[in-house]
């Protein structure tokens, strides 16, 4: 099995928090990877070795430094009462709402959504996290949330 139960997640909580009003259907479509197929997703998109975001070496993309192009503010955004995902990170992140996306906390312990979940559930999947990676598959372009107020942009290699 490559999944788990959504209410089996550690941070299943999230989701159920009524101030993020996560729809039914959206809920359906939040994937937890189980641990070997998340350590497999995250040995293709994000490093083979690597085993946090933070201390990735520097043969690992996410290091290179020719992958980010800027960094914006995300805390504002998240603080709002606006659900969608902001036009700064949207706006770089053009996929239509059926890819896939992960979205990456460590090796064992990733998410799979499509993209039109992930834009109006984002400050969800973000809600819990110190750091978080979000990568679209067969895709490119990258968010890197390296904090609570700023997010890379960038493209993958």
């Amino acid at each position: 099995m490559n999944y788990t139960d959504l209410d089996a997640y550690p941070f299943a909580w999230v989701f159920r928090r009524a101030d993020l009003a996560i729809s039914d259907e959206d809920k359906a479509q939040i994937r937890p990877l189980a641990r070997h197929f998340a350590k497999q997703v995250w040995q293709r998109e994000v490093s083979d070795d690597g085993a946090e975001l933070d201390r990735l070496g520097n043969k690992d993309w996410p290091r290179r430094g020719d992958v980010w192009l800027d960094t914006v503010r995300w805390d504002d955004a998240f603080d709002s009462d606006e659900a969608e995902l902001p036009e700064a990170l949207s706006s770089h992140l053009v996929w239509n709402s059926e890819t896939i996306v992960y979205i990456c906390y460590d090796p064992e312990h990733i998410l799979e959504t499509r993209y039109g979940v992930f834009k109006r559930c984002w400050k969800a999947f973000l809600f819990a996290a110190e750091e978080t990676l979000v990568v679209g598959r067969k895709r490119k372009e990258t968010l890197w949330f390296t904090d609570e107020t700023s997010v890379r942009r960038g493209i993958r290699p």
